[in-house]
């Protein structure tokens, strides 16, 4: 949803937003999936394993003018000439929204987008009627405040939807209930700018992580260096620290080639409750930065032990060991 929110942001074609909002049996993608078609033909995201997509972006032309909500219906249980399954392997109904991105819907898609640059997570009801249309449509602030459509019903906030599975959840009469959850990047904190360093932000920042990097070295840790980083903090640790606001749920990532530097950061970490600390190196040299005293958030030698040898493969190997450890934390919470 990211690469869409930035797309809102900066392009002036008309557009229209394909939302995933309810699923029967089986699919390659889940509730809360979205995709945007825009009238050049440059489309971001995808909803399916490629059955649905040309289908919609043909019936959107119908929509780019107009402020109508349509939802269409694909049968990917049928794989036949006359069902959308195409051998792709899904085996379900797939329920998706077609909403036009007027200059209201864009202006709340702009304001979901600076809660979420400013780490709040967003949430989203739609209200449905039996056969899936969009009645109205709201969001919640962390603070429990909403913007769009005004709503007197609503008795939930953003914390006591996470970890909570997006799609119909609740139903009111003739009335259904839709809900996602936006969440803010996840945050990867990044010790050392050395040239190793930069395979790992790029492949990171690709894959959807909020890079900060940290280093010390102004000649090293800079925008011209880094340009796929969004925060860049020069200074020694325990002055960066102060600076970082490190949360529970962030990634930190430690691999300055500099062991008494390495020392300061881990002392410096040890005392928070983060839920993922990676250290570059053997597992005997951190057991020496740690006095021999590793604690299970911390992972030494980080990575995926996949045989890793060059600066990119050990890249890969890190990304690998995130991925497994985010999508590992949102199931427990869920």
């Amino acid at each position: 949803m990211h690469d869409i929110l930035y797309a809102v942001e900066r392009s002036t074609v008309k557009s229209v937003l394909a939302t995933i909002v309810h699923v029967e049996g089986s699919s390659y993608l889940k509730e809360g999936t979205s995709m945007l078609f825009q009238e050049n033909g440059e489309n971001i995201g995808m909803l399916s394993a490629g059955c649905v997509e040309a289908d919609i972006a043909e019936r959107v032309k119908e929509l780019f003018d107009t402020e109508r909500v349509l939802t269409v219906t694909y049968n990917l249980k049928e794989e036949g000439d006359a069902g959308w399954g195409q051998g792709a392997g899904c085996n379900g109904i797939l329920y998706i929204l077609l909403e036009p991105v007027t200059a209201g819907v864009k202006q709340n898609l702009l304001r979901v987008k600076r809660h979420l640059d400013n780490r709040n997570p967003v949430l989203h009801i739609k209200k449905l009627d039996k056969n899936f249309t969009q009645t109205t449509s709201f969001y919640v602030q962390k603070t429990g405040e909403t913007f769009g459509a005004n709503s007197d019903e609503l008795s939930f906030t953003t914390d006591d939807w996470n970890g909570r599975k997006s799609g119909i959840q609740l139903s009111n009469g003739s009335l259904l209930t839709y809900a996602h959850l936006y969440k803010p990047k996840p945050r990867l904190v990044i010790w050392g700018a050395g040239a190793d360093a930069k395979y790992l932000v790029s492949l990171a920042a690709n894959t959807g992580f909020f890079i900060t990097l940290c280093d010390w070295r102004p000649a090293l840790c800079n925008k011209e260096h880094f340009p796929l980083a969004e925060e860049i903090h020069i200074g020694f640790p325990e002055e960066v620290d102060k600076q970082l606001s490190i949360q529970s749920d962030d990634f930190v990532v430690i691999m300055t080639h500099n062991f008494s530097r390495d020392q300061e950061i881990l002392s410096l970490l040890k005392s928070k409750a983060i839920k993922y600390i990676g250290v570059l190196g053997s597992k005997k040299r951190t057991l020496r930065l740690l006095n021999a005293d590793i604690s299970s958030r911390i992972h030494s030698p980080v990575g995926l032990s996949i045989g890793a040898v060059s600066p990119q493969e050990i890249a890969v190997s890190i990304l690998a060991e995130l991925i497994q450890n985010l999508r590992m934390y949102d199931k427990k919470k869920g």
